[in-house]
């Protein structure tokens, strides 16, 4: 029988990425894939991927076992709130009474004693998925370079982040999707084992040169004080309770107290066999993103 994977977190940026190195073989016959979704829009997206829709909601328990139903494999992929504790939890749980054999879980890259709350809840969800008994694989990125680009798209003069002068260390959503879909794909390869997922190291200065240099504009790296970024997440609509830990682990990076934030490995190639995507290779991809210069 075809093994059953479903994606969560379908339509947004890592989950997106890793149904998109998946559909060769669902194309193929070898997997089944799911895509879960919330919404009639959602499933509409999917669809036009060429990807097959199942109606899930973290937020509605009574639809989670449906989703799960006959599904071997699923990535867990949650929002960046304190929330995700308690959907964690109800999909765990949904996915154990219908019988869910391995989870990948997208988590995020911390040493295990870390103080910070939002590193702390990932691991948290990490040890439950161990402790009822699923297979399981880690996935542990640092900073995602798409997140960065994303807000350097808007204003493509500039590059404003928290860390001062600080190294920090970054990967893609395509290499995350590479290395969750190559464990969804062969979890007897990839069962038991965390994947700490960061392709290079740099400050966000050299960043900023790169993009000048591929870009072909001057574009200024704009430190802000770690200090002022729990407001500006606020403002923008964070939930405040994470936003909080996330501005208490930035400024531990800005007074450079915290481990492994510009801590490199070769996870993507050693999973994916090819080279992960570094700064210079991401950007040139993307040049077609950016408004003409003169807009």
């Amino acid at each position: 029988m075809t093994r059953r994977v479903l994606v969560t977190g379908a339509t947004g940026t890592v989950g997106g990425a890793a149904l998109r190195q998946l559909k060769g073989d669902a194309d193929g016959g070898k997997l089944t894939v799911l895509g879960a979704s919330r919404s009639e829009k959602g499933a509409a997206k999917l669809q036009d991927g060429g990807f097959e829709p199942v109606h899930m909601d973290f937020d509605k328990p009574e639809r989670l076992r449906p989703a799960l139903r006959g599904v071997d494999s699923v990535f867990l992929v949650t929002g960046y709130t304190v929330d995700m504790l308690v959907q964690s939890k109800r999909l765990l749980d949904a996915a154990k009474a219908e019988g869910v054999k391995h989870i990948v879980h997208l988590g995020a890259l911390a040493a295990d004693d870390t103080p910070h709350a939002h590193f702390a809840w990932h691991q948290m969800v990490e040890r439950t998925i161990e402790a009822m008994g699923f297979d399981w694989t880690h996935l542990r990125p640092n900073f995602f370079m798409d997140t960065i680009w994303e807000g350097f798209r808007r204003r493509p003069d500039r590059l404003v982040h928290f860390i001062g002068d600080r190294a920090g260390s970054f990967v893609s959503a395509d290499d995350m999707g590479a290395v969750a879909a190559a464990a969804l794909s062969d979890p007897d390869t990839h069962k038991g084992k965390t994947y700490p997922l960061a392709v290079e190291a740099m400050p966000f200065a050299e960043v900023a040169k790169i993009f000048s240099e591929v870009t072909g504009r001057s574009v200024e790296y704009r430190p802000r004080p770690a200090s002022s970024l729990f407001e500006t997440m606020t403002r923008q609509g964070a939930e405040p309770v994470y936003a909080k830990s996330l501005a208490e682990g930035i400024a531990a990076i800005e007074d450079g107290q915290l481990p492994l934030a510009d801590a490199v490995y070769d996870t993507v190639e050693t999973v994916t066999g090819r080279k992960g995507i570094g700064w210079k290779e991401y950007a040139e991809a993307r040049l077609d993103q950016l408004p003409a210069a003169n807009a």
